[in-house]
């Protein structure tokens, strides 16, 4: 179990003097270990500490909390009340409910979010840049060389033939703050107003895979595709962007699989079954439509 109570211990400053603390933890998540932690008449806080092999996945702690900071400023997410060295974050507790994975939108739902995303987008720029494709070799890579890579020889060479598939979109010079993973349950809502949570994967990028990401991971159909774009990027998608969003979207979808061989590889199956999960997602006419395995 994570030594919670160790850390509390250093949170003096933000947490009640006297009155007993109530901890549950939040379990939506697949790559840390989040805590809520309140107390009488408070909504009390989040506590999350890192639990992935940030070296392996090549997140940049730094800029994650650089970014949720900023994003925090424009209201768009939890402020953060205190971290230390060890990437324990502890931020304020933020009311709301996230989209379930089969969510269905209408227009009163998608609109805050696009208006969300539309200001993320505006936020000044950082020095970190997100790549998915530059991620997606590099973590190939790491799994190519594990000690255990034998336990995955065959689905490493299935997701190597994958990658070697895509297409890779021409960067824009112009890249924007992204969050890069705006999946259903990364969205808060409440009363109509959405908040984003879980920065990992923040990073200068191409506001089109920002919004590929939510075209897939949210099910939007033709129309409320053009809606969002509409709201975000203030035009109609061509033939040329529409292409792109394709593109990213597959890029998604491995990223997304490619993701589950390496937790397997560093982390084993503690607290997730990475493999039976590769292959439903493989294997889900939903999630992919793009490749099939031989």
């Amino acid at each position: 179990m994570c030594p919670l109570s160790k850390y509390l211990k250093q949170m003096n400053s933000i947490l009640p003097e006297q009155g007993d603390l109530e901890v549950s933890e939040l379990d939506e998540g697949f790559s840390n270990h989040t805590y809520h932690v309140r107390w009488p008449y408070h909504l009390g806080i989040v506590v999350r500490i890192s639990a992935l092999n940030d070296a392996a996945f090549c997140v940049n702690r730094s800029a994650e909390l650089e970014i949720w900071q900023k994003a925090a400023e424009y209201g768009l997410t939890a402020r953060v009340l205190w971290q230390n060295e060890l990437n324990v974050v502890a931020s304020e507790f933020l009311n709301g409910k996230t989209y379930s994975w089969d969510v269905q939108h209408t227009t009163l739902t998608l609109v805050p979010i696009c208006q969300a995303m539309r200001e993320l987008h505006s936020i000044t720029a950082v020095s970190h840049e997100y790549d998915v494709f530059v991620l997606m070799a590099s973590w190939l890579d790491h799994i190519e060389h594990h000690p255990n890579h034998h336990e995955i020889k065959d689905l490493y060479q299935q997701a190597s033939v994958f990658f070697q598939t895509l297409t890779m979109p021409v960067r824009p010079k112009r890249l924007s703050v992204c969050h890069n993973d705006l999946n259903p349950k990364n969205m808060l809502v409440k009363d109509g107003e959405v908040r984003l949570i879980d920065w990992e994967c923040a990073g200068m990028n191409d506001p089109l895979f920002d919004f590929a990401v939510l075209v897939h991971a949210h099910h939007l159909n033709d129309e409320q595709i053009k809606q969002a774009y509409l709201i975000i990027f203030e035009a109609k998608p061509d033939a040329q962007h529409s292409a792109i969003i394709t593109q990213y979207r597959q890029a998604y979808v491995l990223r997304e699989l490619i993701w589950l061989l390496l937790k397997h590889l560093v982390s084993g199956a503690q607290d997730l079954d990475c493999l039976q999960w590769y292959h439903a997602l493989l294997t889900d006419p939903v999630f992919n439509p793009y490749f099939t395995a031989e």
